[in-house]
């Protein structure tokens, strides 16, 4: 099969290689709608567990906390009671992370961060794409709006930067996740994540893979 946009490539040598790119960006495409559904469940799955084991690791930490206190006379129950402001926050994360993983899995949390994110300024790779305006403003608007791309080259980049969005949430989940539960804690790593996290959403944008998961 011959794409549109090569045509004007039929008598140069490199017609063919044009061609089968074309081709990959088909096959690539389709990966990626099925890597998209898949991921939706796969991620529910993810938040879901770290929302368990956050309450498991509570609860295995609060009572090994008991039994050391169990020897330590009048000052237990005072202890306790420090230990208790203590775990709240794991408590509260888990239960976080147990009604996200409910809102990936039925949508309604998908659609509020794409009703909450989208009016913020991000995608800037796009910008940066098309800094000295070279490409033509109708060729750009297809390759940033998925729904208005014709080729498979320019639904293939959209694609791409879907990928790396996902990957900036991934990193901001996991750094929470971190910051809250990992003992010893390691400040470098956990900012490390979350700023990643901050600067590939603003590049590649926050809400562009979410709208796959619907």
């Amino acid at each position: 099969m011959i794409y549109l946009p090569l045509k004007k490539y039929l008598n140069n040598p490199f017609s063919d290689l044009f061609n089968g790119l074309e081709a990959w960006c088909v096959a690539f495409n389709e990966f990626a709608v099925i890597f998209f559904t898949f991921m939706k469940y796969i991620l529910f799955f993810i938040m879901f567990a770290i929302g368990i084991l956050t309450f498991i690791k509570l609860r295995g930490t609060y009572f090994k906390e008991r039994m050391k206190l169990s020897d330590k006379g009048l000052k237990e129950i005072k202890e306790i009671k420090d230990f208790n402001k203590l775990r709240r926050p794991r408590l509260i994360l888990g239960s976080i992370y147990i009604a996200l993983a409910f809102g990936i899995l039925f949508n309604w949390l998908t659609m509020a961060l794409i009703f909450v994110l989208e009016p913020l300024p991000d995608r800037l790779i796009f910008n940066f794409i098309n800094f000295s305006g070279i490409i033509d403003p109708f060729t750009m608007n297809r390759i940033m709006d998925i729904s208005a791309s014709i080729y498979p080259h320019e639904q293939t980049i959209y694609y791409v930067v879907a990928f790396g969005s996902f990957i900036a949430i991934t990193d901001l989940v996991i750094a929470v996740w971190y910051m809250v539960n990992k003992i010893p804690f390691n400040p470098k790593k956990a900012l490390s994540l979350l700023i990643g996290g901050i600067i590939a959403g603003i590049l590649l944008g926050f809400t562009t893979c979410l709208s796959f998961f619907l």
